[in-house]
């Protein structure tokens, strides 16, 4: 409840559909403003790659994101996505895909390759989560 009464809240209009619902319910509220996305499973991600990810935007290209060297491909959720995403978003949905690394994979996109891939690293699992409070004891 507080972050509601401090920050404005997006929910969710298309149900059922993960975090590509999460990106065109954001469009669907405004789709004039570029939207950056940054998933809840992800506990090193930190100012400075957000900052770095920021730098490199391309508002001339769907999205701006990372290149994961751990999938070898788009990260779909650390994400800065323009304007013209909203409409190629829900072609894709249309087609019945609501997979955002998919989008990315088939559209133009800026893709930042950056010296802390280590900070991409999602945790679902506790062997993950145990690979993350290792690393942060290390820092």
């Amino acid at each position: 409840e507080q972050v509601k009464s401090t920050y404005p809240v997006v929910e969710d209009s298309f149900a059922g559909l993960g975090p590509f619902g999460g990106i065109v319910s954001a469009f669907r509220h405004d789709p004039n403003r570029a939207w950056m996305t940054l998933p809840c499973d992800v506990p090193l991600v930190d100012k400075a790659l957000l900052k770095e990810l920021a730098s490199h935007r391309n508002p001339g290209k769907l999205a701006t994101c990372f290149y994961n060297p751990a999938t070898e491909f788009p990260e779909p959720l650390i994400t800065i996505w323009e304007p013209r995403a909203y409409p190629v978003l829900l072609q894709f949905l249309s087609q019945g895909y609501s997979c955002p690394r998919k989008v990315l994979i088939n559209s133009e996109v800026e893709v930042v390759k950056t010296g802390q891939a280590e900070k991409l690293m999602n945790v679902n699992t506790q062997e993950e989560r145990q690979r993350v409070i290792d690393l942060l004891r290390k820092s």
